[in-house]
């Protein structure tokens, strides 16, 4: 077909008008790649027809090649103005690299996580969901003979996933390590390699939640943002094979009985529920593969208590199109647990996170005023060791036990917290005796373990030689959480 130069186009040049428009290169660098000389005007009149041959079911090429809709797609998303009323952005796209997939539907028939899983057949005993995204807008379509079309709406879905395979295997180029072998005297060496060992997180007590200002509504965070970050960063440098929160995730102020209630705890647990799930989310990314516990604590079990309290009547109700989740009034439900896979540990004060045969975790009951105090208390009756959070203080307490083997250590600690420590959350007094801190767990199966707490202050951290600093994470928050309706949450 010729333009009105009477110069013909040929099929290799619509090839590549399409794939340069695909591209979203200029008219320019397209025209440099004609092997006919072409105006700017000259390359729009053509793709106007190029275009509407496509959308007609008709071919562009004088070979009578019929070009998929997809690149049509892919070239306006490219080409701003190009995109006519009756143009619906379906379609599906699956990228597979490495370890990982992710996969991006936009379609009327594809609404929920479920039904992409089972479109793409997807194998979950193979790929583990590390997190997904849906969006839904409006499309409109016009129907019917020319001057007198109906305009049509109809839902369109984006269902966006993102996994990774639950036994990774290795991408090339490998990376092998350098063997030297030196000849050298015979050295009786007493300390070997020990294989199988194992690395667990250990968070405590963030007790997300807000003092919100009557006058400005603005929130003031309880938790301590710079701390939880410095232990995000430990967990993004580390592989943990288990991370356990212990517990006091949310603060839920508004939901206590045990002082009164200022009115600038109201409305604040939606913000802190966000942020919460936020933090969760972040640390479930850094380790997607390593198993993520969530222990209740005795602030988290103030929303089951209020419930009884006050309104017992929906204890227990859940969704009728979700019966297999948690009832509706419960933490793991409202942070939605289910979907970045970590496990809620109830039935305060008596839940724990067993580490190994030898180490639990619980979330704590006991609190004693003096330092150390609480430790020594608990470290009589213990017969394994324990590691909890309550307290919001860094202690530590052992004995040994004999038994008919010989003596075995046992150890009681207190791992702090990672909420302000400021006097900003609510209490007794505003100096309280607390420290900051995460705890880092090596350890077998067999039971063998080493406790070792990084101390946290002033959003600082020292550990194995590298100095740990918090960043400013409340533009990424802002933006992670605005959502579809653009949410200000006032952070």
């Amino acid at each position: 077909m010729a333009d009105n130069t009477g110069r013909p186009w040929l099929d290799l040049d619509v090839r590549t008008l399409i794939d340069g428009k695909a591209e979203g290169i200029t008219r320019k660098a397209i025209a440099a790649s004609l092997t006919t000389n072409r105006t700017d005007k000259a390359i729009e009149r053509k793709w106007e027809r190029v275009r509407a041959s496509i959308l007609n079911g008709e071919s562009p090429f004088a070979s009578g090649e019929i070009v998929d809709l997809a690149e049509l797609e892919m070239a306006m998303e490219n080409t701003p103005g190009d995109k006519p009323d009756h143009f619906s952005a379906e379609g599906m796209e699956m990228i597979e690299e490495g370890n990982t997939l992710h996969i991006d539907s936009r379609s009327k028939r594809i609404k929920t996580l479920d039904d992409l899983i089972e479109q793409c057949e997807i194998d979950l005993d193979e790929w583990l969901i590390e997190r997904h995204v849906i969006n839904k807008w409006e499309v409109g379509a016009k129907f019917g003979p020319k001057g007198a079309e109906e305009f049509v709406v109809k839902p369109l879905f984006q269902v966006k996933v993102w996994l990774v395979k639950r036994r990774p295997v290795a991408v090339e180029p490998v990376v092998s390590p350098v063997y030297i072998t030196v000849a050298r005297e015979r050295i009786e060496s007493t300390n070997r390699l020990v294989n199988g060992l194992l690395h667990a997180l250990i968070l405590p007590d963030p007790q997300v939640g807000f003092h919100k200002s009557l006058r400005t509504g603005k929130l003031t965070p309880f938790h301590d943002r710079a701390a939880l970050d410095v232990a995000l960063q430990i967990a993004n440098d580390y592989k943990f094979d288990k991370t356990i929160w212990l517990g006091d995730i949310l603060d839920l102020a508004e939901f206590t009985d045990k002082f009164i209630r200022s009115p600038n705890y109201y409305w604040s647990t939606q913000p802190a529920a966000i942020e919460a799930k936020w933090w969760m989310t972040k640390f479930r990314d850094a380790d997607p593969a390593g198993e993520h516990y969530a222990l209740e604590g005795n602030h988290d079990k103030r929303l089951v208590d209020h419930m009884l309290k006050h309104f017992k009547e929906v204890y227990g109700l859940r969704s009728v199109d979700q019966m297999d989740l948690p009832p509706m009034m419960t933490i793991p439900r409202i942070l939605a647990l289910h979907d970045i896979d970590v496990e809620w540990i109830k039935d305060y004060p008596n839940g724990e996170v067993w580490i190994n045969d030898k180490l639990a975790c619980e979330h704590g009951a006991m609190a004693r005023a003096k330092s150390g105090a609480t430790v020594s208390a608990m470290v009589v009756d213990a017969q394994v060791s324990r590691i909890f959070g309550h307290t919001h203080r860094l202690e530590m307490a052992s004995k040994t036990i004999f038994d008919k083997s010989g003596g075995r250590p046992v150890e009681v600690w207190s791992m702090g917290c990672l909420c302000r420590v400021d006097g900003r959350v609510p209490g007794v007094k505003a100096r309280q005796n607390w420290q900051q801190a995460v705890g880092f767990v090596e350890y077998l199966e067999t039971g063998e373990h080493t406790i070792t707490p990084i101390k946290i202050a002033g959003g600082r951290a020292i550990f194995r030689g590298k100095i740990y600093e918090a960043r400013d994470r409340l533009d990424d928050l802002r933006e992670d959480t605005a959502g579809e309706e653009k949410m200000d949450w006032n952070w």
